[in-house]
């Protein structure tokens, strides 16, 4: 039985299947002077290049556009398993890889896969809304090979001065006056550096957490378009949405550059870390 916030979680990806790679899978990378094509493509990077037999698992993979990244590498050995709770999500990613995956819907918390099965773990902006995430770490601890390697992208802090923050600042009122409460989403201590190293503190080993700066400037309204479908806008009365697209359309008019763009920059952050060769 899904829990109220998996329930949410399936209803959004049954009516927005794809959404995460539609505004994410092109968006720059930023972190440290260095630049990237997008969140997933670090992920990616993380999966060594050489004909070693490799499993690779995307866990809540979405529409499968990470896996696709590495499928299109035609590397021997690489073995790709994508999970997702969300059936609609998976039938997406069923056409986009066209049997380059094995799929399987399932939970996080309860991974259908043996004990030390697989090399490399991926997640993209999936850790941070997941329940129990201790027991998701457990399984991830369980699944991986002596050695192995997780790597995650999830939510950061936000970059003040730009569209997210005037959208964030009139998004509060509507939601007080909607009587909508905030979108409890997973464990707040993955939304931070401290609380992720404590998480990830027993059981790997080199743990390391950078901040990235994701660019997702545009015209006002296909920014607006990409703000509309977080999670606290979706659950907006269609009237309150308007509103506030009319209010941020006409309060982002200063943040206008003379290409017409307005500056968008989603902070995210990047874990990495090895499965230590001792139990856990």
């Amino acid at each position: 039985m899904p829990s109220p916030s998996e329930s949410y979680l399936l209803d959004f990806h049954a009516r927005l299947a794809g959404v995460t790679s539609r505004w994410f899978a092109s968006a720059p990378v930023q972190w440290d002077g260095e630049t990237a094509p997008s969140s997933y493509a670090l992920l990616e990077a993380v999966v060594p290049r050489d004909e070693r037999a490799l499993t690779v698992l995307d866990l809540a993979c979405g529409d499968g556009h990470l896996m696709e990244l590495l499928a299109r590498r035609k590397q021997p050995g690489l073995s790709l398993v994508g999970l997702d709770m969300s059936a609609h999500e998976l039938a997406a990613a069923q056409a986009r890889l066209n049997g380059a995956a094995t799929l399987i819907q399932g939970r996080a918390q309860s991974l259908p896969l043996g004990e030390a099965s697989v090399d490399v773990v991926l997640s993209h902006l999936a850790l941070m809304l997941m329940d129990d995430v201790e027991t998701v770490l457990a399984e991830l601890r369980r699944v991986l090979k002596p050695g192995g390697r997780v790597s995650i992208v999830v939510g950061g802090d936000m970059v003040r001065g730009e569209a997210l923050e005037v959208f964030s600042k009139l998004l509060r009122p509507l939601l007080c006056e909607e009587a909508v409460p905030p979108a409890r989403l997973g464990d707040p201590r993955v939304r931070s550096v401290d609380g992720l190293r404590g998480l990830f503190g027993a059981g790997f080993a080199d743990v390391t957490v950078r901040s990235l700066s994701v660019q997702g400037d545009g015209p006002p309204r296909e920014v607006w378009e990409s703000l509309l479908t977080t999670y606290d806008a979706d659950r907006l009365s269609p009237a309150a949405q308007a509103s506030l697209e009319a209010a941020f359309l006409q309060a982002v008019e200063p943040l206008r550059r003379s290409d017409g763009s307005v500056p968008l920059r989603w902070g995210m952050r990047q874990l990495t870390a090895i499965r230590e060769d001792r139990a856990a």
